[in-house]
Protein backbone atom coordinates (compact mmCIF):
# COMPACT_ATOMS: atom_id res chain seq x y z
CA UNK A 1 0.00 0.00 0.00
CA UNK A 2 1.50 3.30 -0.96
CA UNK A 3 1.85 6.51 1.15
CA UNK A 4 -0.01 9.51 0.22
CA UNK A 5 1.34 12.71 0.37
CA UNK A 6 0.31 15.73 -1.38
CA UNK A 7 3.26 17.54 -3.61
CA UNK A 8 6.89 16.53 -2.84
CA UNK A 9 10.04 16.74 -5.14
CA UNK A 10 12.53 14.32 -5.13
CA UNK A 11 16.11 14.79 -5.92
CA UNK A 12 17.52 11.28 -7.35
CA UNK A 13 20.74 10.34 -6.16
CA UNK A 14 23.45 7.42 -5.99
CA UNK A 15 25.74 9.62 -3.97
CA UNK A 16 25.42 11.81 -0.64
CA UNK A 17 23.78 15.30 -0.98
CA UNK A 18 23.06 18.11 1.54
CA UNK A 19 19.77 19.84 0.46
CA UNK A 20 19.04 20.99 4.25
CA UNK A 21 16.34 23.33 4.62
CA UNK A 22 15.61 22.87 0.89
CA UNK A 23 12.40 21.15 1.36
CA UNK A 24 12.97 18.39 -1.72
CA UNK A 25 13.58 14.74 -0.48
CA UNK A 26 16.52 12.92 -1.52
CA UNK A 27 15.79 9.39 -2.91
CA UNK A 28 18.56 6.98 -3.17
CA UNK A 29 18.98 4.69 -6.09
CA UNK A 30 22.37 2.77 -7.12
CA UNK A 31 23.98 -0.01 -4.87
CA UNK A 32 25.56 2.03 -2.36
CA UNK A 33 25.76 0.21 1.00
CA UNK A 34 25.30 2.85 3.33
CA UNK A 35 21.98 4.79 3.62
CA UNK A 36 22.45 8.25 3.01
CA UNK A 37 18.55 9.38 2.02
CA UNK A 38 15.19 9.81 3.45
CA UNK A 39 14.10 6.99 0.96
CA UNK A 40 15.54 4.02 -1.06
CA UNK A 41 14.59 2.25 -4.22
CA UNK A 42 15.26 -0.81 -2.93
CA UNK A 43 11.85 -1.60 -0.87
CA UNK A 44 8.22 -2.57 -1.54
CA UNK A 45 7.76 -2.63 -5.22
CA UNK A 46 11.25 -1.91 -6.88
CA UNK A 47 13.43 -2.01 -10.13
CA UNK A 48 16.62 -1.55 -7.85
CA UNK A 49 18.42 -3.97 -9.38
CA UNK A 50 17.94 -2.92 -12.96
CA UNK A 51 20.12 0.56 -11.95
CA UNK A 52 23.03 -0.06 -14.32
CA UNK A 53 20.49 0.16 -17.17
CA UNK A 54 18.09 2.29 -15.86
CA UNK A 55 19.94 4.97 -13.74
CA UNK A 56 17.41 7.62 -12.32
CA UNK A 57 14.57 5.86 -13.30
CA UNK A 58 14.46 2.83 -10.45
CA UNK A 59 13.74 6.36 -8.39
CA UNK A 60 10.64 7.16 -10.79
CA UNK A 61 9.62 3.08 -10.54
CA UNK A 62 9.76 3.38 -6.62
CA UNK A 63 7.84 6.61 -6.60
CA UNK A 64 5.23 5.60 -8.93
CA UNK A 65 4.60 2.17 -6.69
CA UNK A 66 4.81 3.16 -3.21
CA UNK A 67 4.29 6.86 -2.57
CA UNK A 68 1.34 8.40 -3.97
CA UNK A 69 1.66 11.90 -4.33
CA UNK A 70 -0.89 14.90 -5.54
CA UNK A 71 1.74 16.19 -7.51
CA UNK A 72 5.25 15.93 -7.69
CA UNK A 73 8.59 16.57 -9.41
CA UNK A 74 12.06 15.18 -9.82
CA UNK A 75 15.72 16.64 -9.68
CA UNK A 76 18.78 14.68 -9.71
CA UNK A 77 22.24 14.87 -7.81
CA UNK A 78 23.61 17.75 -9.97
CA UNK A 79 20.47 18.92 -11.84
CA UNK A 80 17.80 21.20 -10.87
CA UNK A 81 14.65 22.47 -12.28
CA UNK A 82 14.64 25.96 -10.38
CA UNK A 83 10.94 28.12 -9.97
CA UNK A 84 10.54 31.55 -11.63
CA UNK A 85 12.15 33.40 -8.46
CA UNK A 86 15.33 32.33 -8.99
CA UNK A 87 15.65 33.90 -12.32
CA UNK A 88 16.90 37.26 -11.48
CA UNK A 89 19.83 35.43 -9.39
CA UNK A 90 20.64 32.64 -12.17
CA UNK A 91 20.79 35.65 -14.32
CA UNK A 92 23.02 37.61 -11.89
CA UNK A 93 25.33 34.95 -10.38
CA UNK A 94 25.73 31.88 -12.58
CA UNK A 95 26.87 31.14 -16.14
CA UNK A 96 25.91 29.65 -19.15
CA UNK A 97 28.60 26.90 -20.14
CA UNK A 98 27.26 25.54 -23.22
CA UNK A 99 25.41 28.79 -24.42
CA UNK A 100 28.14 29.40 -27.35
CA UNK A 101 29.12 25.28 -28.17
CA UNK A 102 28.61 22.85 -30.61
CA UNK A 103 25.41 21.75 -30.88
CA UNK A 104 26.09 18.23 -31.10
CA UNK A 105 26.69 16.48 -27.26
CA UNK A 106 27.07 19.04 -24.56
CA UNK A 107 26.06 21.65 -26.67
CA UNK A 108 22.35 20.61 -26.52
CA UNK A 109 22.18 21.75 -23.33
CA UNK A 110 22.77 25.75 -24.36
CA UNK A 111 19.67 27.00 -21.87
CA UNK A 112 21.04 25.49 -18.82
CA UNK A 113 22.69 27.55 -16.28
CA UNK A 114 25.68 26.26 -14.16
CA UNK A 115 26.39 27.20 -10.22
CA UNK A 116 27.99 25.15 -7.42
CA UNK A 117 25.53 22.74 -5.41
CA UNK A 118 26.04 25.08 -2.12
CA UNK A 119 24.71 28.10 -3.65
CA UNK A 120 22.10 26.03 -5.83
CA UNK A 121 21.05 24.26 -1.77
CA UNK A 122 21.50 27.84 -0.33
CA UNK A 123 19.17 29.57 -2.83
CA UNK A 124 16.47 26.67 -2.25
CA UNK A 125 16.35 26.82 1.08
CA UNK A 126 15.18 30.60 1.23
CA UNK A 127 11.94 30.20 -0.37
CA UNK A 128 8.74 27.17 -0.46
CA UNK A 129 10.13 25.22 -3.17
CA UNK A 130 7.46 22.78 -3.23
CA UNK A 131 4.71 25.14 -3.13
CA UNK A 132 6.52 27.65 -5.30
CA UNK A 133 6.66 24.96 -8.10
CA UNK A 134 2.98 23.44 -7.44
CA UNK A 135 1.56 27.18 -8.12
CA UNK A 136 3.35 27.05 -11.13
CA UNK A 137 1.98 24.12 -12.04
CA UNK A 138 -1.82 26.00 -11.80
CA UNK A 139 -3.41 25.83 -15.35
CA UNK A 140 -1.01 23.92 -16.63
CA UNK A 141 -0.14 19.92 -17.36
CA UNK A 142 4.01 19.75 -16.69
CA UNK A 143 6.84 21.69 -15.97
CA UNK A 144 9.14 21.65 -18.06
CA UNK A 145 12.96 22.85 -18.33
CA UNK A 146 13.40 25.09 -21.33
CA UNK A 147 13.66 23.28 -24.40
CA UNK A 148 16.91 23.01 -26.75
CA UNK A 149 17.00 22.44 -30.07
CA UNK A 150 17.82 19.38 -31.75
CA UNK A 151 20.11 18.52 -34.98
CA UNK A 152 19.01 18.14 -37.89
CA UNK A 153 17.91 14.68 -38.46
CA UNK A 154 15.76 14.91 -35.14
CA UNK A 155 16.18 12.62 -32.26
CA UNK A 156 17.14 9.24 -33.86
CA UNK A 157 19.84 11.12 -35.44
CA UNK A 158 21.14 12.69 -32.10
CA UNK A 159 20.76 9.46 -30.27
CA UNK A 160 22.72 7.91 -33.05
CA UNK A 161 25.48 10.28 -32.79
CA UNK A 162 26.25 9.40 -29.09
CA UNK A 163 24.95 5.95 -28.56
CA UNK A 164 24.80 2.34 -30.32
CA UNK A 165 21.75 2.79 -32.39
CA UNK A 166 20.15 -0.80 -32.13
CA UNK A 167 17.64 -0.09 -28.65
CA UNK A 168 16.29 3.39 -30.42
CA UNK A 169 14.66 0.84 -32.99
CA UNK A 170 13.85 -1.75 -30.60
CA UNK A 171 12.11 1.06 -28.54
CA UNK A 172 9.89 2.27 -31.75
CA UNK A 173 8.86 -1.31 -32.25
CA UNK A 174 7.47 -1.66 -29.39
CA UNK A 175 5.59 1.65 -29.53
CA UNK A 176 4.46 0.23 -32.37
CA UNK A 177 3.27 -2.71 -30.86
CA UNK A 178 1.06 -0.84 -28.48
CA UNK A 179 -0.66 1.14 -31.29
CA UNK A 180 0.74 1.04 -35.18
CA UNK A 181 -0.46 4.78 -35.45
CA UNK A 182 1.61 5.90 -32.19
CA UNK A 183 4.86 4.40 -33.66
CA UNK A 184 4.30 5.44 -36.92
CA UNK A 185 3.81 9.28 -35.17
CA UNK A 186 6.40 8.54 -32.99
CA UNK A 187 8.73 7.54 -36.11
CA UNK A 188 8.20 11.03 -37.63
CA UNK A 189 8.46 12.84 -34.43
CA UNK A 190 12.00 10.94 -33.46
CA UNK A 191 13.13 12.39 -36.78
CA UNK A 192 11.61 15.48 -37.84
CA UNK A 193 10.86 17.36 -34.64
CA UNK A 194 13.14 19.96 -33.76
CA UNK A 195 13.53 20.90 -29.95
CA UNK A 196 13.98 18.78 -26.77
CA UNK A 197 13.64 18.84 -23.05
CA UNK A 198 16.52 17.07 -21.56
CA UNK A 199 17.55 15.45 -18.28
CA UNK A 200 14.21 13.74 -17.26
CA UNK A 201 13.25 16.93 -14.93
CA UNK A 202 9.47 17.67 -14.35
CA UNK A 203 7.02 18.60 -12.06
CA UNK A 204 3.62 17.57 -12.79
CA UNK A 205 0.21 16.46 -11.40
CA UNK A 206 0.19 12.64 -10.36
CA UNK A 207 -2.66 11.04 -12.77
CA UNK A 208 0.07 12.02 -16.10
CA UNK A 209 3.14 10.58 -13.76
CA UNK A 210 0.94 7.50 -13.20
CA UNK A 211 -0.03 7.29 -16.97
CA UNK A 212 3.68 7.86 -17.85
CA UNK A 213 4.44 5.39 -15.94
CA UNK A 214 2.77 2.85 -16.87
CA UNK A 215 3.71 3.77 -20.57
CA UNK A 216 7.59 4.36 -20.24
CA UNK A 217 7.91 0.54 -17.96
CA UNK A 218 6.00 -1.09 -20.92
CA UNK A 219 8.43 -0.56 -22.56
CA UNK A 220 12.03 0.26 -21.32
CA UNK A 221 11.10 -2.81 -19.34
CA UNK A 222 10.73 -5.19 -22.51
CA UNK A 223 13.80 -3.69 -23.85
CA UNK A 224 15.96 -4.69 -20.91
CA UNK A 225 14.77 -8.08 -20.80
CA UNK A 226 16.85 -8.33 -23.75
CA UNK A 227 19.94 -8.20 -21.31
CA UNK A 228 21.71 -6.11 -23.56
CA UNK A 229 25.43 -5.43 -22.99
CA UNK A 230 27.58 -3.00 -24.87
CA UNK A 231 30.67 -3.51 -22.64
CA UNK A 232 30.57 0.04 -21.79
CA UNK A 233 29.41 1.12 -18.51
CA UNK A 234 28.00 4.25 -19.99
CA UNK A 235 26.45 2.96 -23.10
CA UNK A 236 24.70 0.38 -20.72
CA UNK A 237 22.38 2.89 -19.88
CA UNK A 238 20.66 2.93 -22.42
CA UNK A 239 17.14 2.83 -20.85
CA UNK A 240 17.94 5.75 -18.91
CA UNK A 241 19.06 7.52 -22.53
CA UNK A 242 16.41 6.35 -24.26
CA UNK A 243 13.66 7.42 -21.83
CA UNK A 244 14.81 10.94 -22.07
CA UNK A 245 13.77 10.89 -25.55
CA UNK A 246 10.41 8.60 -25.08
CA UNK A 247 9.80 11.56 -22.35
CA UNK A 248 9.67 13.93 -25.34
CA UNK A 249 7.89 11.77 -27.66
CA UNK A 250 5.16 11.48 -24.88
CA UNK A 251 4.42 14.59 -24.00
CA UNK A 252 4.32 15.61 -27.51
CA UNK A 253 1.84 13.12 -28.32
CA UNK A 254 -0.78 13.55 -25.33
CA UNK A 255 -0.61 17.57 -26.57
CA UNK A 256 -0.20 18.50 -22.49
CA UNK A 257 0.24 21.77 -21.67
CA UNK A 258 3.95 22.69 -21.22
CA UNK A 259 5.33 25.35 -18.98
CA UNK A 260 9.35 25.87 -19.20
CA UNK A 261 11.52 27.01 -16.35
CA UNK A 262 14.95 27.67 -16.05
CA UNK A 263 17.42 24.83 -15.02
CA UNK A 264 20.36 24.77 -13.03
CA UNK A 265 23.22 22.34 -12.85
CA UNK A 266 26.08 21.75 -10.37
CA UNK A 267 29.06 20.03 -12.63
CA UNK A 268 30.20 20.78 -16.45
CA UNK A 269 29.42 18.07 -18.40
CA UNK A 270 33.03 18.28 -19.72
CA UNK A 271 34.43 17.61 -16.43
CA UNK A 272 36.43 14.32 -16.26
CA UNK A 273 33.81 12.20 -14.65
CA UNK A 274 32.10 12.42 -17.92
CA UNK A 275 34.29 13.88 -20.41
CA UNK A 276 35.75 10.66 -21.67
CA UNK A 277 31.79 8.89 -21.77
CA UNK A 278 30.51 11.32 -24.71
CA UNK A 279 30.73 11.31 -28.02
CA UNK A 280 31.16 15.37 -29.33
CA UNK A 281 31.50 16.38 -32.47
CA UNK A 282 33.29 19.60 -32.10
CA UNK A 283 33.16 20.51 -36.21
CA UNK A 284 29.67 19.91 -36.35
CA UNK A 285 27.40 22.78 -36.95
CA UNK A 286 23.49 22.79 -36.40
CA UNK A 287 21.31 23.34 -39.84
Amino acid sequence: MTDHITSTVYCVSHRPITLDNTGIEVLQVGDATDTFATHRDNTGDHIAALNATFSELTGHYWIWKNRRTESLGFCHYRRFLLPESLTDWLRGNACQPYKDRPPLGAGNYATGYMSDQQSIASQLSQIDYSAEMTNALAGYDILLPKQNRVMEGGLIRQYGRAHPIEPFYAMLAAIARIDDDMGKQALTYFTEHPHAHWNNLFYTHWEIFAEYCAFQFEILLTLASANRDFGDIYQNRYCAFLSERLFNFWVWYRKLKVRQLDWCMTEDMEQPTDAHQRKINRNAVNT
